[in-house]
């Protein structure tokens, strides 16, 4: 079983006391009773993308863990100092090569609480793209999905997201 972040937090990174478990605005927080740091395991901002095409939208097989087989959209985490904008911008040229891509509006917002890596909250974007898809290392294959065709092997909260487009859109 996978260690979570709280988990892997013992020590104070500040004055390296042992933290113990407290409640906080009535949670439980690794804490430390030396200086006063608080462990607060907030969610990491990642961002996504529906990319839509002939009526399908573009989703990628993941080649390794986490959720290794499992399709998902473009994404990935927003750096620091980035924009969502920028952020899903780059993630889409490392993941697709596709340089050029028209961000039309926002589906959507996420809490993804089924990646092995963390909370996150997931930004999902829809647009257009144009240019010759050519996948990165992270990927095994991509495809072109409607919504009656989508694999059961779906990552993150990425089936909601293209469900919730899909009943919301005409293509």
């Amino acid at each position: 079983m996978p260690v979570t972040e709280e988990e892997k937090y013992q020590f104070c990174p500040n004055c390296k006391n042992k933290l113990e478990r407290k409640v906080t605005d009535s949670e439980y927080h690794p804490a430390c009773s030396n200086c006063g740091f608080i462990f607060w395991n907030n969610p990491k901002p990642v961002v996504s993308i529906i990319l839509s095409e002939d009526g399908g939208i573009l989703m990628l097989q993941r080649a390794s863990e986490p959720l290794k087989d499992y399709w998902c959209l473009p994404g990935g985490f927003i750096r620091y100092g980035e924009t969502p904008q920028d952020a899903i911008r780059r993630e889409v040229k490392e993941e697709t090569g596709l340089s050029e891509i028209e961000i039309k509006g926002i589906v959507g917002a996420w809490r993804i609480d089924n990646d092995p890596r963390g909370i996150h909250i997931d930004i999902i974007y829809h647009g257009i793209s144009k240019g010759e898809l050519k996948l990165s290392s992270e990927d095994k294959t991509y495809a072109f999905y409607k919504p009656e065709t989508l694999p059961k092997l779906i990552a993150y909260k990425h089936r909601e997201a293209v469900n919730d487009w899909f009943r919301n859109t005409t293509i």
